[in-house]
């Protein structure tokens, strides 16, 4: 059950994120370099919790949404890192 609503969830942000022009960078309201840092801890991580309160420590932010991060993990996985954090 979990892995399916996982599932939905990412569809639904890759779906969503995926025609968004605008980089992660912006989005966040972040520095490039500090983009760099939340795409490479989303690739080394293994816990979506993990990678939610990593995040809002180094970006300041109260949250991000797992369907973010799950976009972001298959977009390093497709594209690699430096596109993802163009993104």
């Amino acid at each position: 059950m979990k892995k399916s609503r996982y599932l939905v969830l990412s569809a639904v942000a890759v779906l969503t994120l995926a025609f968004a022009s605008v980089n992660l960078a912006s989005m966040l309201g972040i520095s490039t370099v500090a983009a760099k840092k939340v795409i490479d801890i989303i690739d080394t991580a293994s816990t979506v919790a993990t990678i939610i309160s990593l995040i809002g420590v180094i970006v300041g932010v109260g949250g991000i949404t797992a369907g973010l991060v799950t976009t972001a993990k298959a977009m390093i996985k497709k594209y690699g890192k430096k596109y993802a954090t163009m993104w």
